[in-house]
This record gives C-alpha cells, sequence and structure tokens, in this order.
C-alpha cells in the first residue's frame, strides 16, 4: 500500500495585511534598525491580540475558525489544514481543513501513515521537528519518494501528479509541538503567492497560541465528559442502588448468574426461600446451591428483549430439601437474571387436595357400598330372609351410616376451623370423669385383639369447651386402636401440674418414624397411606384434635418410635 504523505488544497487569492519586509542586503544600519524595532513590535501586537482572541472560546471548532480568521489577516493563503499525529498508532489525522473558501469534513482526508524516512512534507516535517517552506510544490509532487493529493472545496480529491498539475505553487507545513514532541502539523497553501521566511516565522507563532488554546479547549472539553460521565455513573449507581433497594423489598427471590454460571447478586427474599445466606453463595456456582442445577436451568426458558418470560415450576434440591421452585428468567448485559418463589406449599396442598378426594372417595365408597348392598337384599322378593338375618342387614346400614355420618361431620368440621367460625367454650371441665366415660363408650368399639384401659390421678379440673375435649379423646382413642394391628394395650392416663392438666393416649402399635411426627397433625396425613396395615380414615382427626386444643388454649403432642407403639398428649390449662 503506498503512502499517502500530503494534501494539497486548490486556492484564491485573499486580501492579506502582512507585516512589512525587512531590506535585505542594506547596510544602512539606522533605518534598518528602526524598521526591524517596528515590524518586531507590530508581530508582537499581532500575537497578544492574536492569544486573547484565541482563548476568549473553549470551544475546539471555533478555536480552529479563529485562527484560521488571524492567519487571513497575516499570511496569505486559500487552504489550511490542521492534522494531528499519534506516537502510539503512527497516523496523521486530518481535525480541522478549510479550502477555497469553505471548510470541509476532516473525515473526508484519510488518516496518514508517517514515513519515517522522511518521505513527503508533512512525514518530512513530524520526524525532523522542523518547518518546511516549499515555492515549488509542482515539482515537489514530482518526488516519487512520497504520495500527493489535492483537495477542491467540494471536498473531492485528486492524485498529483497522475491526475493533472497541482493547484497551488507554494505550501507551508510547521510542526504543533507540545513540551518539544511534535504532535501535529499545520499546512497553509497559495495558488501564486511564494512564501518567506518573515511569514514562516508568524505563521508559526501563531500556530503555538492556537496549538495552547486547543489544548485548553481539550481539557475543557475532557473535562465536561468526565463531568458528564460522573453524572451518568452517578445516576446509574443511584438507579442500581434504588433497583438493589427493590430488589431486597420484592417477596421472590432473585440472583444473578454471569456468562461462567456463577452468582453475583442473590436478594434477601432468596435468602428466606433457600436458607442460603449471601455471603455463603455469592461468587459460587448455582450447582452448589440448587442440587441438579444443569439439567434444571436447561428447561427454564430465558426472556431475550422485550419477549415476556414464561414461568416454569420444577423440583430442585435444596440443603437436603426438596423445593418447587416457579422460576422466570431473563437475559441481561451482565448475565441471566432469574426470579423465583417457593410453590412448595401451594405444591403440598394440590397434593393434599388430591390425597383427600382420594381418601374420601375411598372412604365413602366403602361405608355406601354396604348400605347400598344391604338395602337391595332386604328389598328383594324373590328370597326368604330370617328374622336373624334381616337384623343383620339393618345393623349394618346402622353402622355404616353412622360411619358416613362421623365422614361428613369431619369435612364439615375441618372447614369451619379454617375459616374460623367455630365456637369454643372454656368452662371448668373434671378431665378424670370425661376421660371415664370417653373409655367406656369406646370399650363397645374395640376389637379382640385390643384392651382399653385407663389411670387416673384424682380429680383433674381443667378449662375448656367438654364436647371438644371429648372429640379429641375420642379421636386420639380410636386412633391408637386403629393403628394397633396387631392388638396390644391402649392406655388412658391423666396427670397435672400447677398450671396444667395433661391427657396420655398411649399404644403398642406401628408407630410414627422420626421425620414424619411433625407432620401428623396436618390435614390429610395418613401414616398409612395405602390403607395395608390400619383400616381407612380420613386423615382429618389429628389436625380437628390439634385445632381443637390450640383453641382451647392448650398444647398437643407424640412421642414414638417405629414397632415400639405411639404416646399422643395434650395439655389444657387448669382450673
Amino acid at each position: 500500500m503506498r503512502r499517502l504523505d500530503g494534501v494539497l488544497g486548490r486556492t484564491r487569492i485573499l486580501r492579506i495585511r502582512a507585516l512589512p519586509a525587512s531590506l535585505p542586503g542594506t547596510t544602512q544600519r539606522g533605518p534598518v534598525t528602526k524598521r526591524h524595532s517596528e515590524t518586531s513590535s507590530k508581530k508582537a501586537e499581532l500575537l497578544l491580540a492574536a492569544a486573547r482572541y484565541l482563548n476568549e472560546t473553549l470551544e475546539l471548532e471555533r478555536v480552529y475558525d479563529r485562527f484560521r480568521e488571524l492567519l487571513a489577516e497575516a499570511v496569505p493563503h486559500g487552504g489550511v489544514i490542521v492534522s494531528s499525529f499519534d506516537r502510539e498508532t503512527g497516523l496523521i489525522s486530518c481535525d480541522y481543513a478549510w479550502v477555497d473558501g469553505d471548510k470541509i469534513d476532516p473525515a473526508i482526508l484519510p488518516p496518514l501513515p508517517l514515513n519515517r524516512e522522511g518521505g513527503g512534507m508533512q512525514s518530512r516535517v513530524i520526524v525532523s521537528g522542523e518547518p518546511l517552506l516549499v515555492n515549488d510544490v509542482p515539482e515537489q509532487v514530482k518526488d516519487p519518494a512520497g504520495v500527493y493529493y489535492d483537495v477542491d472545496r467540494k471536498g473531492r480529491m485528486r492524485k498529483l501528479p497522475d491526475e493533472g498539475p497541482p493547484g497551488v505553487q507554494s505550501a507551508m507545513m510547521l510542526p504543533v509541538k507540545h513540551e518539544g514532541e511534535v504532535v501535529g502539523v499545520v499546512q497553509l497553501m497559495h495558488e501564486r503567492a511564494r512564501y518567506d521566511r518573515q511569514q514562516l516565522e508568524l505563521a508559526e507563532g501563531l500556530i503555538g497560541l492556537m496549538a495552547a488554546a486547543v489544548r485548553n479547549a481539550r481539557l475543557h472539553a475532557q473535562e465536561q465528559a468526565e463531568a458528564a460521565a460522573r453524572a451518568r455513573a452517578e445516576a446509574t449507581a443511584a438507579e442500581r442502588e434504588h433497583a438493589a433497594r427493590v430488589l431486597e423489598a420484592v417477596g421472590d427471590g432473585v440472583f444473578l448468574l454471569d456468562g461462567e454460571g456463577s452468582i453475583r447478586f442473590w436478594n434477601r427474599a432468596a435468602e428466606l426461600v433457600t436458607g442460603q445466606r449471601r455471603d455463603d453463595v455469592l461468587g459460587r456456582p448455582a450447582g452448589d446451591v440448587f442440587g441438579g442445577w444443569h439439567a434444571v436451568s436447561a428447561e427454564i426458558p430465558v426472556s431475550e428483549g422485550a419477549s415476556p418470560a414464561t414461568p416454569v415450576t420444577l423440583p430442585l434440591e435444596v440443603d437436603g430439601r426438596e423445593l418447587w421452585l416457579s422460576f422466570v428468567a431473563v437475559r441481561s448485559p451482565g448475565g441471566v437474571v432469574y426470579a423465583f418463589r417457593d410453590l412448595s406449599v401451594e405444591r403440598g396442598l394440590e397434593a393434599a387436595k388430591s390425597d383427600f378426594i382420594a381418601t374420601v372417595s375411598h372412604e365413602l365408597r366403602t361405608p355406601m357400598t354396604a348400605v347400598l348392598g344391604a338395602a337391595k337384599t332386604l328389598l328383594r322378593d324373590d328370597i326368604e330372609l330370617s328374622a336373624e338375618r334381616r337384623q343383620q342387614l339393618l345393623e349394618m346400614i346402622g353402622a355404616q351410616g353412622t360411619r358416613l355420618t362421623q365422614i361428613t361431620e369431619e369435612v364439615l368440621l375441618a372447614n369451619r376451623l379454617d375459616r374460623g367460625d367455630l365456637r369454643v367454650d372454656s368452662e371448668r371441665v373434671d378431665l378424670a370423669e370425661l376421660v371415664r366415660e370417653a373409655v367406656e363408650a369406646m370399650r363397645e368399639r374395640l376389637p379382640e385383639s385390643v384392651s382399653l384401659s385407663m389411670s387416673t390421678n384424682g380429680a383433674a379440673a381443667a378449662l375448656g369447651d367438654r364436647g371438644r375435649i371429648e372429640q379429641v379423646l375420642v379421636n386420639l382413642i380410636d386412633n391408637a386402636i386403629r393403628y394397633s394391628p396387631e392388638g396390644g394395650e391402649v392406655m388412658v392416663r391423666t396427670a397435672h401440674s400447677e398450671a396444667s392438666v395433661r391427657v396420655e393416649v398411649a399404644d403398642e402399635g406401628i408407630g410414627i418414624p422420626l421425620v414424619e411426627q411433625s407432620s401428623v397433625f396436618e390435614k390429610f396425613y395418613r401414616g398409612d397411606p395405602q390403607h395395608r396395615a390400619v383400616p381407612g380414615g380420613t386423615g382429618l382427626g389429628l389436625y380437628i384434635s390439634r385445632e381443637l386444643v390450640r383453641r382451647m388454649g392448650g398444647t398437643i403432642g407424640v412421642r414414638s418410635r417405629p414397632g415400639e407403639g405411639s404416646t399422643f398428649f395434650f395439655e389444657l390449662p387448669r382450673a
């Protein structure tokens, strides 16, 4: 690629107000000295006025315009080009161009690579650091060491001398210096006039003033740009701080994964949902927090741009727990932002509803089938039933009808407890007496393999609702009998302290694993959901018992070991 080492402008003659020239070759010292003094004085006045004029503005483009105006009064020219030199890239770039009475876009003139051998006029000035005055441009452009172009007022460029002779006769190339180093070049061109040393010196003085004004303008522009950047940075920081406060306040967990898959943001809600502190997860891969994250993340669609995010609910293991989390993901400049909410409770409720429907359907089907079958048998006229058989069928209808009533009452009572509209009285109740009555009533329903006994420690008066306490007792005794499929003893005991009265129902049944003991009082919980070892139930008995005891100001709990039986107990305030 050939070097582009010079750009010349086609010119027109302008009015010139130059300094008077000295008289070369004379020996008359008096007049010459006086004229030289006058010249120096006018030059000083011109430069002083130029310095003031140039420093009246801090706009870079106006500095260049004023510099050209000053040149028009002092040095004849038809074209001015101001270029800067970048030592790191080695390129000479045009900053300002004025040709034939019009400014042209500096971008029209492409950057020039420096010719370090000094070929080409601009490169020669930059390498040597000395100005160059050429009054025979047509001869200079014939030098094969450089490539030359000229440009007209419309920005059209011609290669010289291949596309014709240059449009200028003379040119000055003057270095622009800062702290002794050349940082640019100023080109002055004229199509007819010839330049002399005095004009060169004057142009050098003006260029020095222009360079100082340009530096001031650039420093000012840089300060303004830095101030604007600081303002933008502060605004961005304020926005980010506000966004961070908002993200801390939202109820959804939010975290940011960078391009490497590491966590860069983790809000308070994410801590609460997962139990993982921010300081413990920042900088770690998401897979360290969410078990199986690599497989799970592939199922979460990431929204791009303005497209809406699609939520996906997935199970994840977090610190040994399974959580059902609903995720949405959006791509951002810093990575992918994930927002999630814990739907484990909702998921559990949905599962509980499904279990409830299945359980109640199963519980209702058995007694309804028995009632329907017995009723149809009694209604048949094609068979002869003995009185004993008729009595058995009627007893079956009565027993199964009672069971249907119990199931219905349990569902309705659980619903009233959920709504909070169940009234519970508070009166003095003798728990010892109530236990005896409940045990006697339940003995009629005992299978042959189970024995029921009681142990009361004298009078035990408590505060509560007699009917609701009896309901809790019956639920616990019935539960103990049903979960003792191999038989054994069910013992009901009472005890009291200064503040409360305690009732315990102990059995020798199948027991409850430790991990399930915190769940047995939840709605629809069944220790044997497949009904394999024990008779069916709605899973509402212990839930109802817990809620009734709580509403009477008491507490309820269980102690158990698998295979060794269970002891359910509740305490009520002492009367």
